[in-house]
């Protein structure tokens, strides 16, 4: 296993994933314990192009606010149940700067009373950021839950709605 790290203005993302074949395990969000033996290690990316790419979007996504498309090609989700993958493909289309709430992905789910289900799934999403569950806020117009807590969640929805007051988005 190889952990890679990129420095954006809201803290350092840590990324772990196996490198033959390619694949990303875990996506670590700022301020967020990196898992067992993963902060600190180093890596040679000459070595492995799949990872320049990972960090090349991320990097944008911050400094640029581009959009990620997801790396498909570099996950697994077989190890979710086929409902739990619905869910993580539902939430990657949505586009950047838009939001979508729990009820309406368990609605395209063709499950309309499965929004906890939806809650609980982006609750335990793997690849935060490369998979924009941030995307995915309440009925009632609040921000729900998220794996970096509330106020990461608003600072990513500030920062795609092109919020550009430093004091909202980039402060962290």
């Amino acid at each position: 296993m190889l952990c890679f790290s990129v420095h954006t203005w809201m803290g350092t993302v840590f990324v772990a994933a196996q490198t033959h074949p390619f694949d990303l395990q875990r996506v670590f969000l700022p301020g967020r314990p990196q898992g067992p033996g993963l902060s600190g290690l180093g890596f040679d990316f000459q070595q492995c192009p799949p990872a320049m790419a990972v960090t090349k979007m991320i990097h944008d996504y911050f400094e640029f606010c581009r959009p990620i498309a997801t790396p498909w090609q570099w996950l697994s989700p077989e190890r979710l149940t086929p409902l739990q993958q619905q869910v993580l493909r539902l939430t990657a289309e949505i586009p950047c700067g838009q939001v979508r709430s729990y009820r309406d992905i368990a609605v395209k789910l063709g499950k309309s009373g499965a929004a906890r289900f939806v809650g609980n799934t982006l609750a335990a999403n793997p690849w935060p950021l490369l998979i924009a569950c941030h995307r995915v806020v309440r009925s009632n117009g609040e921000t729900g839950g998220f794996g970096g807590g509330s106020l990461m969640k608003k600072k990513l929805l500030a920062h795609e709605a092109g919020n550009k007051d430093p004091a909202l988005v980039h402060s962290y």
